[in-house]
């Protein structure tokens, strides 16, 4: 599968990548960014939170159960991309001033989370860091300085992280709009939308549909399960909508848990604060309703 992505404000293009790379792994052994750390490997502990901003928003992310096949047409941002030039970035400078890190394995997921609830403005830290474990136990000054880091103004590159995108066009290698009208699909691949998905899987009704990946990516790191063939459907844009009525809520297949939490909290406050009680901030954010169920 071929993808193009944003690292760090670079534009990176792949070639061949299996549906098994997990960001984590590629970012420390092929890329060098050993910022991002390996702690459980499977989306608990958020030493390995990466920033991933795509269609005008900014999320929070494990990058060990994150495949490199969902990154296509999206920005990522590790710790290392956050100064700008010698300036720190904001939260960076709050958890020096006010002495956040300790052994400092876990300083960097923390930093990326502090600084995706930053980025959009998020006050709400107990919540915004519950996907960070310290086993130093230094949550407090990790919390001052989450607060102390709340006025500061965002980075000039967050603009430019959220206006990414690719243009309407391939599907990463796969899909309809990437290969001839006689030509069979292939895989692994991530269709554009719900008719893309339907002639894929149809030409391969025995691939895994891949969304958020949050147990697909435990089968790789943990049972060491291999994806042969495989259809991500991040890009399926057409199957994340949201639908609010007089009688109803309706739900895409692919709206990510947080989403459905902030769209039930007005009306059914008890529920939206179950779902908060459901993973972590990074895996609400990759997990979907329809991947659930």
């Amino acid at each position: 599968m071929n993808i193009t992505f944003l690292l760090n404000g670079e534009s990176v293009d792949l070639t061949g990548v299996p549906a098994t790379a997990t960001l984590l792994d590629w970012l420390r052994e092929e890329r060098g960014l050993t910022g991002t750390k390996e702690g459980c490997n499977e989306g608990d502990c958020g030493a390995c939170t990466v920033m991933v901003s795509d269609n005008g928003e900014t999320r929070a992310l494990n990058a060990c159960i994150l495949l490199l096949p969902q990154l296509h047409g999206r920005a990522v941002r590790t710790v290392e991309g956050l100064a700008e030039g010698d300036a720190l970035h904001p939260v960076q400078q709050a958890m020096i001033d006010h002495h956040g890190a300790q052994c400092g394995f876990c300083t960097p997921g923390f930093v990326m989370s502090m600084a995706t609830a930053h980025a959009n403005g998020a006050t709400d830290h107990d919540d915004q860091l519950a996907g960070n474990l310290c086993r130093c136990t230094g949550y407090a000054p990790i919390l001052r300085a989450a607060r102390a880091a709340e006025p500061a103004p965002r980075p000039d590159w967050l603009a430019r992280d959220r206006a990414f995108h690719l243009p309407e066009i391939s599907s990463g290698g796969g899909g309809a709009a990437a290969r001839g009208a006689d030509s069979p699909p292939s895989l692994p691949a991530a269709p554009r939308g719900a008719d893309d998905l339907a002639a894929l899987y149809a030409a391969h009704p025995d691939a895994t549909l891949v969304a958020g990946a949050t147990d697909v990516g435990l089968w790789i790191t943990k049972q060491l399960r291999d994806l042969p063939r495989a259809i991500f459907l991040g890009r399926c844009d057409d199957l994340k909508t949201v639908d609010v009525t007089d009688s109803a809520i309706r739900f895409g297949a692919m709206v990510d848990m947080n989403t459905v939490r902030d769209t039930v909290a007005p009306l059914h406050p008890s529920y939206a604060e179950m779902i908060r009680r459901y993973g972590s901030m990074q895996v609400r954010n990759a997990a979907t309703i329809g991947g659930n169920i």
